[in-house]
């Protein structure tokens, strides 16, 4: 276990997020979720398995579902740390991150 007291600065929080947001890319595709339509995430979180084929995809879902989570208690660990307009930036940069990698794939404003 890696017990130093770096790995709690600001950046390395960053690159976590920036790791989790790749593999939750990675898993909604294989779901075949539109992760960035409104509501979509809310309902991966409360496992509305009805979202995707959840015979073909059972594992990846459960994956993507924890990893969520593991993204939101995250963020809130951040949160003690940030004001919420600085929250509402980070927010919009991920979003930004996510749509320069993957386009209109998983929804969101603009998407085909």
């Amino acid at each position: 276990m890696n017990t130093n007291a770096s790995r709690f600065l600001p950046t390395d929080r960053e690159a976590r997020l920036k790791e989790l947001d790749l593999e939750i890319v990675r898993l909604a595709i294989i779901c075949k979720i539109r992760l960035l339509d409104p509501g979509i995430a809310e309902r991966v979180l409360a496992n509305d398995t009805s979202l995707c084929d959840i015979q073909n995809c059972k594992n990846a879902f459960r994956t993507l579902r924890g990893l969520l989570l593991m993204h939101y208690n995250e963020l809130n660990a951040i949160n003690a740390e940030a004001d919420p307009q600085t929250m509402r930036v980070v927010a919009q940069n991920v979003r930004d991150a996510l749509k320069g990698i993957i386009g209109g794939q998983l929804g969101g404003r603009g998407a085909m």
